[in-house]
């Protein structure tokens, strides 16, 4: 017996090391199959790229004729919302999208297209107390500072720095209210006539509204501007404040972070008047989207954006969007 148990502890030590090379070597392998798989999309960041060619349409999200309503579309808690096929600009779902609501930090795609129209984006710019003091997420800016345009592009679209945003249209071409001016022409000249912006940063303000169907226009536009494709596709960036000191930066849209990244930009936001809202673009099988969702709440509007893309997912698999409309998880 102790002969039997002795040859048992040999061989055992013997073959577990092989055993666990093996283990090692099937799970390489294995991993190597699902990345072909997946195309390694688990593994690379969301695709900013702007193709060659895109055109902005005349007519971006027209609303959907009647009688055509999506079927089997997912409910979702978003008070409004659309979306939109983000090459052709043709509505693909709608629910109330014409509701003036407030956009939050959404609005900062407006914000960043007149900025970058504005160039200079090296330059640096004074920080006002103004600027500093603007609640609630913000970077910290110390008043009488200096700090690079594009930095604070970039912490704008990233983090949803409010007291960037501010200074971007308090050192714009003219006054603060110029820029604003400015926001509110850009919009109407793309289209987006029903709304009224009154800040550059989305916090709420008397008389300050947009709705789904203007806010999928705006990022329709947004969506082929090189910088703001780059930055709103960024898990993390580092920001370098004025006396050199740095800060990484975390994207406060969730869904870029997600595995794999079919999502791919655009900006989320929070405000107690607006309460969730979010602009989500997403690219895969040669499909590209851009949801747009309005007065949701912290704990659904992600998973809302999961849902209408794997139902627009479903619906071009099988032409109708008919089989169970499941959330996958990150």
């Amino acid at each position: 017996m102790k002969t039997q148990t002795q040859r048992h502890g040999r061989n055992e030590q013997e073959t577990t090391p092989r055993s666990r090379d093996f283990l090692a070597a099937y799970g390489a392998v294995a991993a190597g199959l699902a990345a072909l798989m997946w195309g390694c999309s688990v593994f690379t960041p969301p695709d900013t790229t702007v193709e060659p060619g895109f055109v902005p349409a005349a007519s971006v999200a027209n609303s959907l004729a009647p009688g055509n309503a999506p079927r089997r579309a997912p409910d979702i808690v978003a008070r409004s919302a659309i979306l939109i096929d983000a090459v052709t600009g043709e509505s693909l779902y709608e629910k109330n999208p014409d509701l003036r609501l407030p956009v939050a930090s959404t609005q900062k795609l407006l914000t960043a297209m007149v900025a970058i129209e504005e160039g200079s984006l090296e330059a640096k710019i004074p920080i006002s107390l103004t600027d500093a003091l603007q609640p609630p997420t913000k970077l910290g800016l110390p008043p009488g500072s200096h700090q690079r345009r594009m930095d604070l592009l970039s912490s704008m679209l990233v983090s949803s720095a409010n007291d960037a945003a501010s200074a971007l249209a308090s050192n714009g071409n003219g006054s603060y209210k110029d820029f604003v001016a400015r926001m509110n022409a850009k919009a109407r000249n793309l289209g987006a006539s029903n709304s009224s912006f009154k800040n550059p940063h989305g916090l709420d303000e008397a008389g300050q509204f947009s709705t789904a169907r203007d806010s999928a226009v705006i990022a329709y536009h947004a969506y082929r501007v090189p910088l703001i494709r780059h930055f709103a596709a960024q898990r993390t960036v580092p920001f370098r404040f004025g006396d050199g000191h740095s800060r990484l930066l975390e994207n406060t849209n969730w869904l870029v972070w997600s595995r794999p990244a079919y999502f791919n930009g655009l900006k989320g936001g929070f405000t107690l008047w607006g309460g969730k809202c979010l602009v989500a673009s997403a690219k895969h099988n040669g499909s590209e989207i851009i949801i747009v969702l309005l007065g949701s709440t912290p704990d659904d509007v992600f998973n809302d954006a999961r849902r209408l893309f794997k139902w627009h997912q479903t619906k071009l698999r099988t032409g109708y969007g008919d089989a169970p409309v499941r959330v996958f998880t990150e």
